[in-house]
């Protein structure tokens, strides 16, 4: 492994990566960190983008001042429309600034172009907004051992095999908003339409060792939500979910960069999710 290791911290993700054996480098030639990002825009819901600076810890004392970009503009075209996003304080998020606007709303078979432009950096990325499958009934399923304590079990009505998706949780006593399920990341040809696929928590920034549990409680309500996206996005996920998941630090834990799909000196995803979603009161 590359001695040179960098905390990239985007938003809920504290994305986390090592340089490869393959010499792979998030800085080349010395030149400036890169930018972190996480953006996203879902059916029916206004867009967020959290944009941050990597933070190299290699350096004796890595400052983290300032490592939040607070004053590049951010802009999301609709075909020849453009809507330039504001910045402002919402914590529901890590970190707790985010760019976004009213304005705009996700719609299915929308093509969307992410511009991010800085003082050092101008990051571009364009994501197409895919049809999700509709969610059926939830259900509850109790752990075996452990009275009160649930997963659930989520059914898509009709899956493509070709399709991409992600299953995000939120539970209305714990939650502020969504986060990932628990290796919820999958191809339409992974899904078994007929066991269904089984929905835990994921591990994410906002829980401590001593709080943390996979599992939903008795009484919680817990709503579900699908998200079908492109190939490249999927890709961004697909290692990131079992890098964060299966790693006992959620820091430090990748041993192969992710996919992104943003141009230039910038690492992360932008994405365009199509959504459906379902909610339970657990028993």
């Amino acid at each position: 492994m590359n001695r040179k290791l960098s905390l990239l911290t985007a938003a809920s993700l504290c994305l986390s990566f090592t340089a490869c054996d393959d010499g792979s480098d998030l800085r080349p030639d010395n030149g400036p960190m890169p930018l972190v990002v996480e953006a996203w825009i879902e059916e029916g819901e206004a867009p967020v983008v959290i944009v941050t600076h990597a933070v190299d810890l290699t350096q004796d004392s890595p400052s983290f001042d300032d490592f939040v970009e607070k004053w590049g503009r951010v802009s999301i075209f609709d075909g020849d429309k453009r809507y330039l996003l504001t910045g402002h304080l919402n914590k529901d998020y890590m970190p707790s600034f985010i760019f976004t606007t009213s304005r705009l709303k996700g719609a299915v078979g929308h093509t969307y172009r992410l511009l991010i432009e800085t003082e050092t950096d101008t990051v571009e990325a364009i994501s197409t907004m895919q049809q999700a499958p509709e969610l059926l009934p939830l259900e509850a399923r109790e752990l075996e051992g452990s009275p009160g304590q649930y997963s659930i079990i989520a059914r898509m009505a009709d899956e493509e095999p070709a399709a991409f998706y992600k299953f995000f949780a939120k539970s209305d006593s714990t939650d502020t908003r969504f986060y990932g399920s628990f290796l919820g990341s999958l191809t339409g040809d992974q899904y078994d339409a007929e066991n269904g696929f089984e929905i835990t928590r994921g591990v994410h920034s906002g829980y401590s060792d001593e709080e943390f549990s996979h599992y939903f409680a008795s009484g919680d309500r817990v709503t579900i939500k699908l998200c079908a996206m492109e190939e490249a996005v999927y890709d961004f996920w697909r290692i990131y979910d079992p890098a964060v998941s299966l790693s006992q630090n959620i820091f430090f834990s990748f041993s192969e960069s992710c996919p992104t799909n943003l141009s230039g000196n910038a690492r992360g995803y932008w994405a365009a999710y199509g959504m459906s979603r379902r909610s339970i009161i657990l028993p």
